[in-house]
């Protein structure tokens, strides 16, 4: 059994986390069920009261705390208005009661919803093993491009910021960083077996939105219309004559597509085929959906 730690400032909680059996939990939907199969296990670091649970203006864009619930996010009218892909993806994520519980940062930095990687026999080479086990077996939902692990990018909401151009901010022992969310995410190596490139002891406190685009858009498509993962989403934003479109559910990493060629580079792996086409149906119209009427 996990212990459980309730730090009383931000400060406490980073050099608690430094310990290398130490895990952030803030709206513990993916971590609870992961440490009852025996995977994440560790001290539990309760950051979510130290974290920000608000949505304000900045600037030209807005910022959203890390501790803000998902559910929120989707029925903030700001967001509705200015970042639809957001506020689209933020609706469609998981399950409502998911979205009621869930956060901003756990969202963007949740696991992969790879079976081996979650099955409580099995250690795939992502959870520290020597084995794809999704390579010799059913990786009928997995990626479109080889490599140690072929599990895909699962949080809705980074695909849509990852078109919208955002920014995460991040706080660790030594400091406060803020990256473009792209840097938040990278294939696993052997020295980091986490798509999601958080050092130890690190936590991501919110997120920046720049001014609005003209126009986005968030297409997804799931085993069902709600209640379910993305299969693959596809996120589209148009500023002036420039677009980003981004996906989820292809590569390890939410990843850039060009827009004029989304699909370049992403074969497909034997049993993928089918996804590569869907993800090219949702691609144009999520375009279609931004562009200039």
């Amino acid at each position: 059994m996990s212990a459980y730690v309730r730090p009383g400032s931000i400060d406490e909680a980073l050099a608690l986390l430094d310990a290398r059996d130490a895990v952030p939990l803030s709206g513990g939907t993916d971590l609870i069920p992961l440490q009852s199969r025996g995977r994440a296990l560790g001290t539990l670091i309760d950051v979510r009261a130290l974290l920000g649970d608000a949505i304000e203006a900045q600037g030209d864009g807005l910022v959203i705390g890390a501790a803000t619930r998902v559910a929120d996010v989707a029925s903030d009218a700001r967001v509705a208005e200015r970042y639809a892909a957001l506020a689209q993806a933020a609706g469609q994520a998981a399950s409502p009661q998911l979205r009621n519980q869930g956060t901003v940062a756990g969202n963007l930095a949740q696991h992969v919803r790879c079976w081996y990687f979650r099955h409580p026999d099995l250690t795939c080479w992502l959870a520290g093993g020597d084995t794809c086990y999704a390579q010799i077996g059913d990786h009928r939902k997995h990626g479109l491009e080889a490599g140690d692990c072929i599990s895909v990018a699962p949080s809705d909401l980074a695909g849509a910021l990852l078109a919208l151009d955002a920014k995460v901010r991040i706080q660790g022992a030594g400091g406060e960083r803020s990256i473009p969310i792209a840097e938040l995410y990278g294939r696993p190596s052997e020295g980091h077996r986490s798509s999601v490139q958080l050092a130890r002891g690190e936590l991501i406190t919110s997120v920046a939105l720049p001014a609005p685009p003209d126009a986005s858009a968030y297409e997804r498509a799931g085993e069902r219309a709600a209640w379910s993962f993305a299969l693959t989403g596809i996120a589209a934003a148009r500023f002036g004559q420039s677009l980003r479109l981004a996906a989820i559910g292809l590569t390890n990493e939410p990843r850039l597509l060009d827009p004029a060629d989304p699909l370049a580079g992403l074969p497909g792996l034997e049993q993928t085929g089918w996804k590569r086409e869907l993800a090219g149906v949702l691609c144009e119209r999520a375009l279609a959906r931004v562009a200039q009427q």
